[in-house]
């Protein structure tokens, strides 16, 4: 019986479409430098509450490369959330 290898430094980074079938826009893993989307695009100030996550404080999720990564969301006039990617470890 053979297994079947699959090596993560030589996958093809999956391709995220948003509502109209667009590409959303990537940014490299801080981590392992693998292209990652920028998933969290709509999300509003009360939806922060429905996954334990609070603006201002710092959180993390898990991408699609299996490395976490740390944001902060911020709010925005809109009522909508933007979330800044923490780089780097404080000192």
């Amino acid at each position: 019986m053979s297994l079947l290898r699959y090596d993560a430094r030589t996958m093809v980074p999956p391709r995220w479409p948003d509502e109209q079938g667009r590409l959303i826009p990537t940014y490299p893993c801080p981590r392992c430098g693998r292209e990652v989307a920028s998933r969290f695009r709509g999300f509003r100030v009360e939806n922060l509450k429905g996954l334990g996550w609070g603006l201002f404080q710092p959180t993390s999720y898990v991408n699609w490369c299996g490395h976490a990564q740390e944001i902060i969301p911020m709010p925005l006039a809109d009522g909508r959330v933007t979330f800044v990617p923490v780089l780097g470890e404080a000192r």
